[in-house]
């Protein structure tokens, strides 16, 4: 996805038309790179030390064909029609309720952009023993991370495609060097812990589920709905779930993720820079998918403000250390990211049927599938309060759903769900 097409023209605020659909490949390739991120063997590390072995490596499976799940139906009408995540918003919530949904989830996919930085200044200081102030590095890689944005001179989820071969070399040069030697006693660590299942199961999940409910901004470039679903599938269940089991597998080794920077050598030096290079690739990503976001929502509002926005709500959540607790930020956006979703696979599977998203909103705001979102977030932190262990997206996203069917049957106009005429260039889609 070329950025600087992004930002000058049609590309974030209307439909993608067929004859400019890319296939497969591409949309497959940036899912690849997006989701092979070295966060994800960090997250697995943990997740080995809080639930045991064989359960993390059972909630990453299960968490991440829930993910898939959830996704791949987004993404199906995202890349059916063409259209970026926002302009899906628009599609369901009305032009001006979209901007609720919308905003909230650009603003949180800076959180992960933020995330990747401080990790990424964590590995620096430790591994070439820098006594810098944290806040000064943080900053001065945030920025550097988000500049190719900002400037128009990296490629969007071209990127990204970097970052796959990277991951992969990794991963293989890990398992080789330091997981071989073990493979005998891998699976002989504890088999409980302290962590529910469930939490487990949400936190696996919540890795991916903004960019999911985002999925759009890169499957909008594929041919079909088909073509969307495999893509989300090389995303979540070819990339992300093996990296996540590597995590798991380098704790059960006894290995610490840091340790393997720790060697002042050539093997770590090698490492290292295949892992600055992930967390580049994936800030890149994550503010070209809030930019993205924010051009389509406001059109007149140029690409590097937009880009310089996030970006600098990006790095100011980092410095503040805003997403320090990686769990707690997982479990956070698994219960206030999917009844989005829900209203959107509700909206298009069910209210729509076989029209799509060849007719919009007729009202700005669709009232009823902002309240179903309220009722789906409230349902599912309550339901985390009652069940610690509840695998809250199976809760809010199911019940905003329903919610929405139910509002719009009682009062389609007063709540805004009625249907307008098709808006031009659609039919260029059907």
């Amino acid at each position: 996805m070329n950025i600087r097409s992004e930002s000058n023209d049609s590309a974030a605020v209307q439909p993608i038309p067929l004859s400019r659909r890319r296939g497969l490949v591409f949309p497959a390739f940036a899912w690849l790179g997006f989701t092979s991120a070295f966060a994800s063997i960090v997250i697995g590390s943990l997740l080995q030390s809080k639930l045991g072995t064989l359960d993390a490596l059972a909630a990453a499976i299960l968490g991440n064909w829930i993910l898939f799940v959830y996704s791949a139906a987004i993404g199906f009408a995202a890349g059916r029609w063409g259209l970026s995540s926002q302009l899906t918003l628009a599609a369901v919530f009305g032009r001006w309720g979209a901007l609720v949904p919308g905003i909230l989830l650009g603003s949180l996919v800076t959180g992960w952009f933020a995330f990747h930085v401080v990790l990424t200044a964590t590995i620096l200081l430790n591994a070439l023993h820098f006594s810098g102030a944290p806040a000064i590095v943080i900053s001065v890689i945030g920025v550097a991370f988000a500049a190719p944005v900002i400037a128009r001179l990296s490629h969007g989820f071209n990127m990204t495609a970097i970052a796959f071969p990277a991951m992969i070399l990794f991963g293989g040069t890990v398992i080789a060097h330091y997981l071989m030697p073990k493979w005998t006693v891998l699976l002989d660590g504890s088999i409980g812990g302290t962590l529910p299942f469930g939490t487990g199961v949400c936190i696996a999940f919540g890795i991916f589920v903004v960019s999911g409910t985002m999925t759009g901004d890169i499957v909008r470039y594929c041919r079909t709905g088909n073509e969307a679903v495999l893509a989300t599938a090389f995303a979540f269940l070819l990339s992300n779930l093996p990296f996540l089991i590597l995590g798991v597998l380098i704790a059960a080794a006894g290995i610490k993720v840091g340790d393997l920077f720790a060697g002042n050598d050539a093997l770590s030096f090698f490492l290292l820079a295949l892992v600055v290079v992930s967390n580049w690739t994936t800030c890149d990503a994550c503010i070209s998918n809030a930019s993205v976001t924010l051009k389509s929502a406001f059109p007149k509002l140029s690409w590097i403000i937009a880009s310089a926005a996030a970006a600098l709500l990006g790095i100011l959540m980092a410095v503040m250390d805003a997403v320090g607790d990686v769990f707690g930020w997982a479990l956070f956006l698994s219960a206030i990211v999917p009844p989005i979703g829900g209203v959107i696979v509700a909206d298009y599977y069910v209210l729509r049927v076989r029209v799509g998203f060849s007719r919009f909103r007729a009202a700005p705001v669709n009232v009823a599938g902002l309240a179903a979102i309220a009722a789906g977030v409230g349902a599912a932190f309550l339901a985390r309060q009652i069940v610690p262990g509840m695998i809250a997206p199976l809760i809010g996203a199911p019940l905003a759903g329903s919610v929405y069917l139910v509002l719009a049957r009682l009062a389609p106009s007063r709540l805004g769900t009625d249907l307008g005429a098709a808006p031009h260039g659609t039919e260029a889609l059907d």
